[in-house]
This record gives structure tokens, C-alpha cells and sequence, in this order.
């Protein structure tokens, strides 16, 4: 297997990259996807909670960046603990959240033992990853130390907005051919890393035009 990191996770290592890293959040269009995407995320969280009967205790948010959601779960009682290998990232992480536990770490090779961590979150990274093999062993992993599951982002091909940067990048209008997996190759690559989905939840009100979903996962011999 091709075991090199894709070049855009690499791009957060560099120190530039991850001080500016939160202005794409801060403008009014930012705000509106961040609360978006925390409402799917907090909406996976209960589907998770509901279906285990339990208080999740931890959750091990990776990669975490910058902690864009690092105080998400407080509120409910669960602990997170953020990890990524960019250390650029984890120290804008540390600074805005020093109440929290941040370290570095490849998902590919969690510092957990198994069951380690009650549920794990995985936000804004597997887009980002154009090897499906490469996915599966990252969720795999994410499985491994994660005892109730997970809450899933992936970025699917079927949206008019994938679908037209196709267009525009065949007609050379467009820089990068769009790689992003079909619903079915999503769901077969949570089948194969040992996850089921409870749910699949579009983070935008028109899902035609967003290709962001999330799912809650459980381990398929829960």
C-alpha cells in the first residue's frame, strides 16, 4: 500500500499555514459553516448516545487542527482529547484552548490501546485523502481504540457542485479533478474499516448542492 501522506496534509505542517488557518472561519460566511457543521456533529453525538444508553466519558477529536471544535463536547459531559501530527497546529490549538489536552499523533498509528477512548471524531480530513485504502486505514485505526464508534466527515462525488467542477476542470477552467468517493464507495470503505452507520446527515439544508455529510458508526459487532 502507498503509505505516503497526500501533499494537502502535509500543507498544515507549515507554520504560515496553520497561523492563519482559523481566518477562513471568521468572516460571517465562516461563522454560518461552523455552526452548521457543529449541529451535525452534535446531532451525530446524540444518535450515538441514544443508541449505546450511556454517557460518553471521552472522545478523541482527529485531526484537531487548531481545536475548532475542541469545546463542542463540554457541555455534554465528554472529555476530549485533541490529536494531529501538525505540531503548528496543536500549539494555535494549546493557546486558544489551555484547559484541554492536545497531542501529537499519526492517525495511522494512535498511541491508544484498544477501547481506549469511548468515541472518536474525524472532521475535515478524509476529503483531503485520495487513496481509499489509505482511508480505510486511518478508520480502521479510528476503530481500533474507539470502544461506542465514531463521528464520521466525508465529502461525496454525487453534488451538482462536484459535478461542476468535473465540468469546469475538463474544460481546463479548473485547477484539481475533484477525487472525492461515491455514497456507495463511502459505505463500503465504513463496511470495511468494521464501522456501520447509524445515519447519514447532510450538514447543508440542500444537500444537492453540499457534498459534506456526517456519520455516526458504530463498530459492526456492536
Amino acid at each position: 500500500m502507498n503509505d505516503i501522506r497526500p501533499p494537502k496534509l502535509e500543507v498544515y505542517r507549515d507554520e504560515a499555514v496553520a497561523r492563519d488557518y482559523d481566518q477562513r472561519w471568521s468572516g460571517a460566511l465562516g461563522k454560518k459553516r461552523d455552526v452548521r457543521k457543529a449541529r451535525a456533529i452534535l446531532k451525530a453525538f446524540d444518535i450515538l448516545k441514544e443508541h449505546h444508553g450511556v454517557s460518553f466519558q471521552s472522545a478523541l477529536d482527529i485531526p484537531c487542527g487548531t481545536g475548532r471544535f475542541s469545546d463542542l463536547f463540554d457541555a455534554q459531559g465528554c472529555h476530549t482529547i485533541g490529536a494531529d501530527l501538525s505540531v503548528e497546529m496543536l500549539q494555535q490549538a494549546r493557546a486558544k484552548h489551555p484547559q484541554q489536552d492536545f497531542l501529537c499523533a499519526d492517525m495511522g498509528r494512535l498511541p491508544f490501546e484498544d477501547n481506549a477512548i469511548d468515541i472518536g471524531v474525524c472532521i475535515r480530513m478524509l476529503h483531503l485523502v485520495h487513496s481509499s485504502e489509505l482511508r480505510v486505514r486511518f478508520l480502521r485505526e479510528l476503530n481500533r481504540v474507539c470502544k461506542f464508534g465514531a463521528i464520521i466527515d466525508y465529502r461525496h462525488s454525487h453534488t451538482v457542485r462536484i459535478l461542476s467542477r468535473k465540468l469546469r476542470y475538463q474544460l481546463g477552467a479548473y485547477k484539481e479533478n475533484p477525487q472525492l468517493p461515491s455514497p456507495r464507495q463511502i459505505q463500503l470503505e465504513l463496511q470495511q474499516a468494521g464501522f456501520r452507520p447509524l445515519a447519514k446527515i447532510n450538514v447543508h439544508f440542500a444537500p444537492l448542492l453540499s457534498d459534506k455529510l456526517i456519520f455516526p458508526v458504530i463498530p459492526s459487532d456492536a
